[in-house]
C-alpha cells in the first residue's frame, strides 16, 4: 500500500483538523433506508475517552420510532453534557451520512433544535472522509474507512462477511417484521462491528494528525481551522421566541376528553450495553 501527502489548501484538507481534545468524539451511525417511511437510525455508536483516558465504547440500539428518538436525545444530550468538561471537543465521522441523519432526526422529531445548530454553526463535525480525499493520494480503489484502516494499522474484531451477514439480516426484520426479535448473537455481532468503525475513526485522525505532523517537521505551515461561534443562529431563536409566545394559548385548549392517561413506562431497550 503506497500513498503521498498532499499539498493542503486553506479551509481544505490537514487545514481542517482542529486540536485534538480529551473530550472527543468518534461517531457512526447505522440505519436502513427502507425501514417504515423515511427509514431508521436503528444504531448509535461513539467511542470517547473515559475519566482515565482509555477509549471506550457506548451505544444505543432502536428498531422503532419511539426508541429511534430516544437514541438521538441520547446522543445529543452525550455531546453536550460532554462539551462542558470539554468545551474543545469535536465530533469525528466518516463520510456525511452522520451529520445529515442528526438533521434529518431533529427535523422529524421537532427537538434538541438548539443544540443542532449549534453544533453545525460551531463546525464541530468533521467529516474525515474529506479529509483524507483532499490530503493523500494513495493506492486505493476507492477512499472507504475500510480501506483507508491499511493505512492506519487498525485490525477489525469482527470479520467484514460476518459482519455484513449479520446487519443484512437486522435490516430485513426492520422492513418486514413489525416487532423484531434478534438474537443476542446478531446483535452483538452487529455493535462490534459499529465499534469497529468508531475506534478506525479515531485511529484515523491520528493517522492523519501525524501527517500534518510531519508537514511541520517538513517547514510547511499547516495552521488549525479558527474556532466558530456556537451561540444559536437569531432565525431559530426567533422560531423558539414565537413557539414559546403561542403555547400558553395552544394549553388552554385540550385537545382529548377529560379521560386522563396512565403515565408511560420506561422504554426498555432490546440491545442493553453497559454505559
Amino acid at each position: 500500500m503506497k500513498f503521498e501527502s498532499l499539498r493542503s489548501e486553506p479551509e481544505q484538507g490537514l487545514f481542517r483538523l482542529p486540536t485534538p481534545s480529551a473530550g472527543d468524539i468518534f461517531l457512526d451511525l447505522e440505519g436502513d433506508p427502507f425501514a417504515g417511511e423515511g427509514g431508521l437510525e436503528y444504531l448509535f455508536g461513539v467511542v470517547m475517552g473515559d475519566e482515565g483516558g482509555v477509549l471506550c465504547y457506548r451505544s444505543h440500539c432502536a428498531i422503532d420510532r419511539a426508541q429511534e428518538r430516544l437514541g438521538f436525545e441520547w446522543f445529543i444530550d452525550l455531546a453536550f453534557e460532554r462539551m462542558t468538561r470539554f468545551p474543545d471537543l469535536h465530533i469525528y465521522h466518516f463520510g456525511t451520512y452522520e451529520p445529515g441523519a442528526v438533521k434529518r432526526l431533529m427535523l422529524r422529531y421537532a427537538t434538541r433544535e438548539e443544540e443542532v445548530d449549534r453544533l453545525l454553526r460551531g463546525g464541530i463535525f468533521i467529516d474525515l472522509h474529506s479529509v483524507t480525499r483532499q490530503s493523500v493520494r494513495a493506492s486505493v480503489e476507492q477512499y472507504s474507512l475500510k480501506e483507508m484502516e491499511k493505512f492506519c494499522d487498525y485490525r477489525r474484531k469482527v470479520p467484514l462477511p460476518e459482519a455484513n451477514q449479520a446487519r443484512h439480516f437486522v435490516e430485513h426484520q426492520l422492513e418486514v417484521v413489525p416487532s423484531p426479535t434478534l438474537s443476542d448473537k446478531v446483535k452483538g455481532i452487529v455493535e462490534g462491528y459499529n465499534e469497529d468503525d468508531c475506534r478506525a475513526t479515531e485511529r484515523l485522525r491520528d493517522w492523519l494528525e501525524n501527517l500534518r505532523t510531519d508537514l511541520w517537521a517538513k517547514g510547511q505551515d499547516v495552521p488549525r481551522p479558527i474556532a466558530r461561534d456556537m451561540s444559536a443562529s437569531e432565525e431559530l431563536s426567533a422560531q423558539q421566541r414565537r413557539i414559546a409566545a403561542l403555547l400558553p394559548r395552544r394549553l388552554a385548549f385540550p385537545v382529548c376528553s377529560t379521560r386522563s392517561s396512565t403515565s408511560a413506562r420506561p422504554l426498555q431497550f432490546p440491545w442493553p450495553r453497559p454505559a
